[in-house]
C-alpha cells in the first residue's frame, strides 16, 4: 500500500522539542513544521532559539534548562498537552573517566537521563488525560556499542533505550506511544571537537560501513516517521541509524 503525503500531514499537531537551538533539534523543528506541524522550540540557549525560530513561522520559543528538575516544571506545569514530544536535549563530555569531576558526571545524568524522563512523566500524565500522544527519545549508538572516554554518555543513553521500552509497555495500552532514535556520528555541534579536521573525519569515516557521516536532517526525518501513523505499529523500540557502524 502506498504512503500517502497526508500520511505525514500532521496539520493540527504540537510538537515540543527539547534542544532545539541547534544541531538535530533544530532540524527536526524545520523537518516538522515544514510537515505542517506547529513546533515549540524549548532550549537553555537563547541566541540559537531565536535564529531557529526566524526561520520556522508560527513557532513559539521556551527558555529551560534541563540540568534544573525547577525549571522543567516550570516548562511543563502550564503547558497544553504536546501531540508529539520529540525529547531531544543532551550534552556530552569525553576524555578519560578518571579526569571527571562529580559535577562534571551530575550535569551528564541530570541532562541525558533525569531530564528526558522528568518531560516525559510531565508530560506524559497530560497525555494520559487525553489519550494519545507520541514521545521520540533521543539515545544514541553508543547505547549498544560503548566508547572510550564516553563511559558516562554512553550509560545515560543505554537507560534512555531502557527507559523507552519500559514506559511503552506501561502507556501503549493507554495510547501513549513511546520510541527513541540512535544517532550515530552526524554533523552537529556537540560532535563538533571530533570532526574538525580532515583527518578527523576521514578516521570516523574509515569506522562507518556507509563511508560517511550522516547529516542532522537524516535524524530529524527518522523521527518524523517514527512520530507519524506510518509507523504507528512501532511500539518501545529505539532506532539505530548510525550507517552500520555498531555491525563492526
Amino acid at each position: 500500500m502506498k504512503i500517502q503525503e497526508s500520511d505525514l500531514d500532521l496539520n493540527g499537531k504540537r510538537v515540543l522539542i527539547t534542544g532545539a537551538a541547534s544541531g538535530i533539534g533544530a532540524a527536526m523543528a524545520k523537518t516538522f513544521s515544514a510537515h505542517n506541524a506547529t513546533v515549540i522550540l524549548a532550549d537553555i540557549d537563547p541566541i540559537g532559539l531565536e535564529r531557529v525560530s526566524k526561520e520556522i513561522s508560527g513557532s513559539q520559543t521556551v527558555m529551560f534548562n534541563q540540568n534544573d528538575l525547577t525549571s522543567i516544571e516550570e516548562m511543563c506545569v502550564n503547558m497544553e498537552a504536546p501531540d508529539i514530544v520529540l525529547n531531544n536535549a543532551g550534552i556530552l563530555w569525553a576524555g578519560p573517566f578518571e579526569e571527571m569531576s562529580s559535577d562534571e558526571i551530575t550535569k551528564i545524568i541530570n541532562v541525558n537521563l533525569l531530564g528526558p524522563v522528568h518531560i516525559a512523566q510531565a508530560l506524559g500524565k497530560k497525555m494520559l488525560t487525553r489519550g494519545s500522544g507520541v514521545i521520540v527519545n533521543t539515545s544514541s549508538q553508543l547505547a549498544f556499542h560503548g566508547s572510550a572516554e564516553r563511559a558516562v554518555y554512553a550509560s545515560t543513553k543505554a537507560a534512555i533505550a531502557q527507559f523507552t521500552k519500559s514506559i511503552a509497555a506501561e502507556w501503549a495500552p493507554k495510547g501513549i506511544r513511546v520510541v527513541a532514535i540512535a544517532p550515530g556520528r552526524t554533523l552537529t555541534n556537540i560532535n563538533a571537537s571530533f570532526l574538525n579536521s580532515p583527518k578527523k573525519q576521514q578516521t570516523a569515516i574509515e569506522a562507518i560501513p556507509a563511508g560517511r557521516i550522516a547529516e542532522a536532517h537524516e535524524m530529524a526525518r527518522l523521527a518524523l516517521l517514527l512520530s507519524s501513523d506510518v509507523l504507528s505499529y512501532v511500539v518501545g523500540e529505539t532506532v539505530v541509524s548510525d550507517g552500520g557502524y555498531i555491525l563492526l
